[in-house]
């Protein structure tokens, strides 16, 4: 069985390589998705998604069209129950000159039901302080 980190790294190796099938297997639903702008969406069902929301991938291309991959530098875990996971992510998006265009943090929330770990609610913060 795959572990609540598993999860977390297959979320975001699925974002790099922009792999539908592994990132929607990576989600568990309602899924959440909260931006430092305050945008806030979420996400009924796998369905729900493809119908009526973009990929990250394609979300990222739009305000950074430069964009290659996103290098994760860091995943810490910083709370745990029997059912959810908090993790603190730090990345670095990487434009196609493979310079860093900017360094981002995120809540990342993994969380245990019907027998698997999925990524159920992703809090961007933006770029650290």
């Amino acid at each position: 069985m795959m572990s609540a980190i598993d999860v977390a790294h297959n979320h975001h190796n699925a974002i790099n390589t922009q792999n539908e099938r592994m990132y929607l297997d990576s989600v568990k639903f309602p899924f959440t998705y909260q931006n430092y702008n305050g945008v806030s969406i979420t996400i009924e069902n796998e369905a729900d998604y493809r119908e009526n929301y973009r990929m990250p991938w394609d979300i990222i291309k739009d305000t950074e069209p430069n964009w290659a991959y996103t290098e994760l530098d860091e995943i810490v875990e910083i709370a745990r129950s029997a059912s959810s996971v908090v993790y603190k992510y730090l990345g670095r998006r990487i434009n196609k000159t493979g310079n860093t265009d900017i360094i981002i943090q995120a809540i990342w929330i993994a969380v245990y039901t019907k027998s698997k770990w999925g990524i159920q609610f992703r809090h961007n913060l933006g770029t650290p302080a």
